[in-house]
């Protein structure tokens, strides 16, 4: 073939393939009829969200675009995605905002229109929120398009409207109060921006814009009780308790520890305990062994583990502490359960309350070692009779 016998071949081949991406593609953007079809991300812009959202971080995910069955190809629906404030951490959450269009062009009226197809999807939808399981129910929209409702679940809401010939579908997630007019301010504005029989069509007002963005409030419950109800460690093992177990060792005043707890939120809050959460005291005595001077020493401690906000998570708050001690001895008799761990902490659930008491010593020496253990068993049923 000559260069060009080529040059002619290539020019056939291209031009046999334009009209095949045309097709595909839909009409030309000048043409007429393309200026008739819908786009989901003008109709309902990025604008109109940051309006909403004053000062929060917008990302659009972009148009998507109709199957080509449908004929000429057109944005069907558009989404985009909004960073919140989380009201129960220092992260935020995204929360998604969508139209889709469900149908478009015809009739208005007839077995196949606009208004026959928005009543098929009415009945569907009271089908769906008449099963109390989903939580779900429908709630009228008047004033936008020629008809409209609001479905609302606990995580969206979606309102759909018929605006003469197009239908479509505006969902927000749920974030606060102010989501619900938020949808229907979005769904109304689209609804300015389509005219029947003529299309696309700018809108004579702009969306209201708000003021701020409402973070709804930490509704959970705390894991912690009040500080108030928190009780003081040297209450619970006093001095009186340690010379009764200690009386032949020199026991030095005790030392308290102060503590806090954390209210975690999206700001943390943290609080002062009005009690001490340990208390310390440390024991000691001189024993001759083999005509030699030999000190021994016990630290002897109580901790509140935790005063926790409910029997749940009072047991799982044990559990995990003792879990931490390798306190796996069983004891029976101190409290709703309690349990020894190797290094002679017993721990003691009771209630809300959990507490760990402590006896040091002999970790080289098996004499001292035991001497120990049967120190800290008998401390622990003193203080299991001052537990509330």
């Amino acid at each position: 073939m000559t260069r060009m016998h080529f040059a002619i071949w290539s020019a056939l081949v291209s031009a046999l393939l334009v009209p095949t991406q045309v097709g595909a593609q839909g009409n030309s953007p000048a043409s007429p009829e393309n200026a008739k079809l819908p786009d989901a991300c003008k109709l309902l812009p990025q604008a109109d969200l940051e309006a909403l959202f004053p000062g929060r971080p917008i990302t659009s995910k972009g148009p998507t675009l109709s199957p080509i069955y449908k004929g000429p190809q057109y944005a069907e629906s558009c989404m985009y995605m909004v960073k919140l404030p989380s009201p129960t951490s220092k992260l935020e959450t995204a929360k998604f905002a969508t139209i889709t269009i469900v149908q478009w062009g015809g009739e208005t009226d007839g077995l196949n229109g606009s208004a026959a197809t928005f009543a098929t999807m009415r009945s569907t939808a009271e089908k769906v929120v008449s099963d109390p399981t989903l939580n779900h129910h429908i709630e009228p929209a008047p004033g936008i398009g020629e008809e409209a409702f609001a479905e609302i679940s606990p995580s969206t809401i979606k309102v759909r409207v018929r605006k003469a010939d197009l239908i479509y579908v505006v969902s927000l997630d749920v974030y606060s109060p102010q989501s619900q007019p938020n949808a229907l301010a979005l769904a109304t504005q689209v609804a300015k921006r389509w005219k029947g029989g003529a299309g696309m069509v700018e809108a004579a007002t702009p969306i209201a814009a708000n003021n701020g963005v409402d973070i709804p409030e930490d509704t959970r419950a705390s894991s912690v009780a009040p500080a108030d109800q928190w009780p003081d460690a040297c209450a619970l093992l006093t001095s009186q308790d340690v010379h009764a177990i200690f009386s032949d060792m020199k026991i030095e005043p005790p030392h308290k520890t102060m503590g806090r707890i954390t209210h975690q939120s999206r700001i943390d809050r943290v609080e002062d305990l009005p009690k001490p959460i340990g208390c310390l005291y440390q024991t000691s005595r001189v024993d001759m062994v083999n005509g030699e001077r030999r000190i021994v020493t016990n630290a002897v401690n109580l901790v509140v583990s935790n005063m926790a906000s409910t029997p749940e998570l009072s047991k799982t708050y044990y559990e995990a502490a003792r879990k931490v001690g390798d306190a796996k001895t069983e004891i029976a008799g101190l409290g709703d359960e309690a349990s020894l761990g190797v290094l002679n902490d017993i721990y003691i659930r009771k209630g809300l309350l959990t507490v760990r008491v402590h006896v040091s010593g002999g970790d080289r020496d098996r004499a001292l070692y035991d001497d120990a253990t049967r120190r800290v068993n008998a401390l622990a049923k003193l203080v299991a009779e001052k537990l509330p």
